[in-house]
C-alpha cells in the first residue's frame, strides 16, 4: 500500500476515524457523510477562508483530529492501549477550549453563539 492510500485509510476511510470525524462535522452543524481525504481537504480549502470564529475553530479541530488519529494509529501499531472514538472527540474539544476559552468572542452573532455552545467555549 502506498503512502497516499495509507493516509486515506487512516484518516477518513477506516471506520474508527469516521466515527470520530462524523460527530465533529455535526458539531459544526454540517450534516453529510464523511468523504475521502481528498474530498474533506478540498471541502475545507474551498470553504474555510477568512478569520471568522468558524474558520478558526475548524482549523484547530482539523489539526487536533489529525494529531489524535495519528496518535491512535501509533498506539495500535506499537501495542499500547488506545482510546475510544469518544475519548478522542473529548480531547479535540479540550484543545479547542484551551486555545479559545476565555477569549473575547462576539456572542451576539448567532453562528458564534452556537459554535461556543457546541465546542464548550465561554467568550
Amino acid at each position: 500500500m502506498d503512502a497516499a492510500k495509507r493516509r486515506d485509510h487512516i484518516f477518513f476511510e477506516c471506520s474508527f476515524s469516521r466515527k470520530v470525524w462524523q460527530p465533529v462535522l455535526c458539531l459544526f452543524s454540517i450534516h453529510r457523510t464523511v468523504g475521502t481525504w481528498r474530498q474533506e481537504l478540498t471541502w475545507a480549502i474551498l470553504r474555510l477562508k477568512g478569520k471568522s470564529l468558524l474558520v478558526v475553530i475548524f482549523k484547530l479541530v482539523w489539526s487536533a483530529y489529525l494529531y489524535g488519529i495519528w496518535r491512535q494509529r501509533n498506539k495500535k501499531y506499537f501495542g499500547a492501549s488506545f482510546l475510544t472514538e469518544d475519548a478522542i472527540l473529548i480531547q479535540i474539544k479540550e484543545i479547542v477550549w484551551a486555545r479559545l476559552g476565555g477569549r473575547p468572542i462576539n456572542g451576539t452573532d448567532l453562528v458564534n453563539a452556537s459554535l461556543c455552545a457546541y465546542w464548550g467555549i465561554i467568550g
